[in-house]
């Protein structure tokens, strides 16, 4: 497969950030397609040599589609920053990656403030955003704002969500991430029991995945009666309203994935 070669000029000023041991917190906003999750995850691996164990024990990764709230950032976000790690003499700091920023509550954002203010001696906040506008300018002012314009192929602006010759090894951390989803979803029948489910949901959690990665697999997989596949959709889209706990949430739709023989679409109907 051809290398796709794109946005040289931003990847240069990454380099530069880690070559002087200058990593600021950046927000990297733009278009959907633009590159954006591309070329974070390819900072990630370079800010920690591509070390798998480094970067699993150093980064948390937030999707907040949610809208996640002020009780969020207060007990999930600010307990993985203010944990201990080896910092090897301040080379090795913790990193926070926020997808869809933008949909935290104005206190959520407040809170995030706070937390950078608190913790930036240990811990980066990079931002995935499509419309940086949605951010506090409070926030604004304590990050590098960088702009991902969709690229210039042959002279034309490129989506490459729908460009077929991107290379594979540029979209390998999150391909990978999927696989890893896909391969667990498959498992069913070793999550028998709801202690089983509690130790997964834990664990799809601290791998950074939210209830919304579960349900875009369920969208996608082939192997499932269509009728029962919408039935569960429409049981979990009226379900998630009434959490506000990303892992409660995600241990009631592997409750009824797996522990769940059969969906009464009557009963859903009637929630």
């Amino acid at each position: 497969m051809e290398k796709l070669v794109i946005h040289n000029d931003i990847t240069k000023k990454l380099n530069y950030f880690i070559e002087t041991q200058k990593i600021p917190h950046i927000i990297f906003y733009g278009p959907s397609g633009s590159g954006k999750h591309e070329l974070l995850n390819y900072f990630i691996e370079k800010i920690y040599k591509n070390n798998k164990t480094f970067i699993k024990e150093h980064v948390m990764y937030v999707n907040c589609a949610h809208g996640k709230g002020i009780r969020f950032i207060r007990d999930e976000l600010k307990f993985f920053a203010k944990t201990n790690i080896n910092n090897h003499k301040g080379s090795i700091f913790k990193s926070i990656i926020l997808f869809n920023a933008g949909n935290l509550t104005t206190d959520a954002q407040s809170a995030l403030r706070r937390c950078i203010e608190q913790f930036s001696h240990t811990t980066r906040f990079f931002i995935i955003i499509e419309d940086i506008d949605s951010l506090l300018k409070p926030i604004l002012s304590r990050f590098c704002n960088i702009y991902i314009p969709q690229p210039l192929i042959n002279n034309k602006k490129v989506c490459l969500h729908n460009y077929n010759q991107i290379d594979i090894s540029e979209v390998k951390p999150m391909l990978e991430r999927s696989k890893w989803l896909k391969k667990i979803m498959n498992s069913r029948n070793n999550y028998n029991s709801i202690s089983k489910c509690k130790v997964l949901s834990l664990k799809i959690y601290e791998r950074g995945f939210s209830a919304l990665d579960i349900i875009n697999y369920i969208e996608n997989v082939k192997n499932l009666d269509r009728e029962i596949k919408y039935n569960i959709l429409i049981f979990i889209d009226k379900m998630r309203k009434e959490f506000r706990n990303e892992k409660l949430l995600i241990l009631n739709i592997l409750n009824i994935l797996f522990l769940r023989k059969k969906i009464d679409l009557e009963n859903i109907i009637s929630i």
